[in-house]
């Protein structure tokens, strides 16, 4: 860390700017009651509802939230915002803020091939959002710049190693694989959710290749040696639209590959460790109050992720904080829209109904959703104008449906609609 809070650039990366300003750190250290000193009516007067409708709200009884207004810092309303919860998908807001933080919003990266000793080596770059027709424009430029050198016929290696064997996360279930994601491997096509991701990939791009005119074996699974000659690159999608996507969507590969990218970016392993290692020093750095927080991926899949109201409700304001806007506006840009779109939209049956539906087109926020868990956080424009960033999570046995009405009315609540 330099002077005045300025991360260090690491191997010539580009690392945003993150002091946090006085009003910001008031933000990170406000825990009040709900109806605090120095509020606004608007703000007093949706305290005292969420009071009212936190108890009686479908929620079950392990829900814990918290509301603070992003200007001030100051605490509007909380209950329980200290206790660790499982956040399920909301986590992937933490993700979001580390990834544009410490590799910036233009951040792009590579699959490649080289060429060494009679072999093609297609090498991943960690790209969880590489198409087929991606892998095929990669596949023709490979062909030609073989053809160039006289060669007509190579073997083919996949090389993955940029990222660490997969392993499941703490906390994961070995049922994920294949519906909920997939092994986090550098080598993937999108939507690909087999055991080895890199060997379909391979084998995809030996198709390509064959129908190009250069002859291919089967692939295997080797590291491209030192030395050897580029043939040909595929750029990513710039991380803003990548990250864009994950929020919106919810996309669990994109969040763990991000997750071992960022430790890449830090000069850590890209492994599980190495990457929630890189998630907390950036989240220290911004001052999310981390007291209670646990993690172990970068999705929120994992049954053993631990955030807090507190926690939550501190990144999200992040997504709104003027200070910042340079390096993390996609995360705004990313967030559902309730009752618009992602997993938001009415097709999700989200803000459908009265007195939730009030609140359709005004109200953005990352949706989380396990078996036993349903979240809500995210930033609206209270009724006093001003933005407010709030975070609802219930951990229990009360239906998941009736559970994301209950937030959807608490969501109305804030924006001051009902």
């Amino acid at each position: 860390m330099g002077r005045h809070g300025r991360p260090r650039a690491k191997n010539g990366q580009r690392v945003a700017v993150i002091a946090v300003p006085a009003v910001a750190a008031v933000a990170m250290a406000a825990s009040s009651a709900s109806a605090a000193s120095g509020l606004t009516a608007a703000d007093q007067a949706m305290a005292a509802k969420l009071d009212q409708r936190m108890g009686v709200a479908p929620l079950g009884s392990d829900a814990v939230g918290e509301v603070r207004d992003v200007a001030s810092g100051q605490t509007v309303w909380s209950k329980q915002p200290t206790t660790g919860v499982m956040p399920a998908s909301t986590n992937k807001l933490a993700t979001a803020v580390a990834a544009l933080t410490v590799l910036g919003p233009n951040h792009t990266v590579q699959t490649k091939t080289v060429y060494h000793a009679g072999a093609v080596y297609l090498v991943g770059g960690g790209d969880q959002q590489l198409t087929t027709a991606g892998l095929k424009s990669l596949a023709a430029a490979t062909a030609s710049a073989l053809k160039s050198k006289g060669h007509h016929s190579v073997r083919l290696m996949v090389d993955d190693h940029l990222f660490a064997a997969p392993t499941l996360s703490p906390g994961w279930n070995s049922g994920y694989y294949p519906d909920i994601v997939a092994p986090v491997r550098a080598l993937r096509i999108e939507g690909d959710n087999t055991q080895d991701t890199a060997l379909t990939a391979g084998k995809v791009f030996a198709q390509q290749l064959a129908a190009q005119g250069i002859t291919v074996g089967t692939p295997a699974r080797a590291t491209a040696p030192n030395g050897s000659t580029a043939l040909a690159t595929h750029k990513s999608k710039s991380l803003s639209s990548t990250v864009e996507y994950m929020l919106k969507y919810s996309d669990n590969d994109i969040a763990e590959g991000l997750l071992r990218l960022t430790a890449l970016g830090q000069g850590r392993a890209a492994t599980w460790q190495g990457g929630t290692a890189a998630v907390h020093s950036v989240l220290v750095q911004y001052g999310i109050p981390l007291s209670g927080v646990r993690e172990y991926d970068g999705s929120g899949l994992s049954r053993s992720d631990r955030m807090t109201a507190d926690a939550l409700t501190a990144i999200a304001a992040l997504a709104v904080d003027t200070h910042y806007q340079a390096t993390l506006s996609p995360i705004l840009k990313g967030l559902p829209v309730a009752g618009v779109d992602g997993t938001l939209s009415s097709s999700e049956q989200r803000f459908t109904t009265a007195p939730a539906s009030c609140a359709v087109g005004k109200v953005e926020a990352k949706t989380g959703t396990l078996s036993d868990v349903a979240a809500l956080v995210g930033v609206t424009k209270g009724q006093d104008g001003l933005w407010k960033s709030f975070a609802f999570v219930e951990n229990g046995t009360a239906p998941t449906a009736t559970v994301k009405s209950g937030l959807d009315g608490l969501a109305a609540t804030v924006e001051g609609c009902w």
